[in-house]
């Protein structure tokens, strides 16, 4: 099954995703509209995820991960954030967050617990 975080609680859900899942080793995957894959992280600890509307047009999430380096992803303008069920009981991954210019799937280990949906408007 999966789940499509409603925009208005994207905040909320970035910060309990980086409560919830800061340590844990994740891929990181970018794919462009037609589908290719533009990059790839595997390996990488994760550290945070925060969603930013300060901007004059665009909202922006930024991913901040390490790997020896700190690394920096954002996603410019993203459009839905959606939970994947995994094969365990109440797990999610990975995690897709659509956008004007692809998608990002984030996958971690562990996976992203039910508890996180609480009190959230899925669709």
């Amino acid at each position: 099954m999966t789940h499509e975080i409603n925009s208005s609680d994207w905040p909320v859900f970035c910060k309990r995703v980086s409560e919830q899942r800061a340590g844990a080793i994740v891929k990181l995957e970018l794919f462009e509209l037609n589908g290719v894959k533009a990059r790839q992280i595997e390996g990488a600890t994760f550290q945070s995820m925060v969603f930013d509307a300060a901007g004059a047009c665009n909202n922006v999430i930024t991913f901040r991960l390490t790997n020896g380096r700190e690394i920096v992803h954002e996603i410019l303008d993203p459009i839905q954030i959606r939970l994947n069920a995994s094969e365990a009981g109440g797990d999610f991954n990975p995690l897709e967050i659509k956008a004007e210019n692809g998608m990002t799937t984030v996958t971690f280990h562990p996976a992203i617990h039910a508890q996180i949906l609480e009190g959230l408007k899925t669709m």
